[in-house]
């Protein structure tokens, strides 16, 4: 069975049994305990049936090929393509986004390897999948990021967006904020910074709501850059660190930054805990700025080299 007649027939039962509970009088409103409930146990967005087990209990492992398949119905797995014409499972012109349209070799047939994908579990058998269908001209990569989960004769998907980033530094993980789930993208770019290299390890927090993966907030993990400091001779190196808690209704990020002058000596050290809540966009906002702005005003840039020494005239 395909995915598309999967999903009709889902949406048909549920038109069954909503008709089931419609009377004269007109249609019963939803409690805010059902609301709720729907957010705390995400509807799938897209289905994949799968071969059963012997045992119906028995959780069917994913190939790379049923990702493939269950997010971008297009995906040929004889050919190894996908049109990127055509929408993903839930209908949407996923990979017509303006964001992956400088990527390279795209063509009205994309090439595609399976296995290049990247799977993050999480609690109760979530599951964070990152297909890299593009590729760009700065060694990134980008495509669909989604949230899925394998069920006993089937997958879901619930919801899907798009990352671009380092396959080898890339990380995703499942959260919580309250009712609403979140995943986060991670960039490991300051693992091994050479001297007076500026570098970043941002973090996009993903909201999923209504079958969509949207970027709710971006903060820096790990960022270093150069510059000058008032009354410090030479250059001076700035460090942001930071950490995320996932609360109930906030997620608080904790920041530290240490200035450093040429010698590695510490001259200066801030830390600040800002809270981030969500607004009716789906947008977290933080109460505050962060110390980049507080503290360092971010560091001005280097200066540029000197000019080049006139050309000795000839006579």
């Amino acid at each position: 069975m395909t995915i598309r007649s999967l999903r009709t027939r889902l949406v048909a039962v549920v038109g069954v049994v909503g008709l089931a509970g419609t009377g004269c009088a007109g249609a019963v409103g939803s409690s805010k305990s059902e609301d709720r409930a729907r957010r705390t146990i995400p509807i799938p967005i897209c289905l994949k049936s799968l071969p059963r087990h012997a045992a119906s209990s028995v959780v069917s492992t994913l190939t790379p090929e049923d990702y493939w398949a269950l997010i971008l119905p297009s995906y040929d797995s004889e050919a190894g393509t996908v049109d990127p014409a055509s929408p993903d499972c839930a209908e949407r012109p996923l990979l017509s986004d303006p964001a992956l349209a400088d990527a390279v070799g795209v063509k009205s047939s994309l090439a595609v390897t399976p296995t290049e994908l990247t799977i993050a579990k999480g609690p109760d058998g979530f599951q964070v999948v990152w297909l890299r269908s593009h590729r760009f001209a700065d060694n990134s990569a980008g495509g669909p990021i989604a949230l899925v989960r394998p069920k006993e004769a089937y997958a879901e998907a619930y919801a899907i967006g798009l990352y671009r980033g380092t396959p080898a530094t890339a990380e995703f993980a499942y959260e919580r904020l309250g009712a609403d789930i979140l995943v986060t993208a991670t960039e490991n770019g300051c693992a091994n910074p050479g001297p007076s290299q500026s570098c970043e390890s941002p973090e996009v927090i993903y909201l999923a709501r209504e079958g969509a993966l949207k970027p709710a907030a971006t903060f820096a993990l790990d960022e270093i850059k150069y510059g000058t400091a008032p009354a410090v001779s030479g250059q001076v190196q700035y460090r942001l660190t930071s950490t995320a808690k996932f609360k109930a209704k906030s997620v608080i990020v904790s920041e530290q930054l240490v200035l450093k002058d040429s010698g590695q000596n510490e001259i200066r050290r801030a830390t600040l805990d800002r809270t981030l809540t969500l607004g009716p966009d789906g947008k977290l906002v933080a109460d505050v700025d962060s110390l980049w702005g507080q503290v360092a005003a971010k560091p001005p840039p280097e200066p540029p080299p000197p000019p080049p020494p006139p050309p000795k005239s000839h006579r």
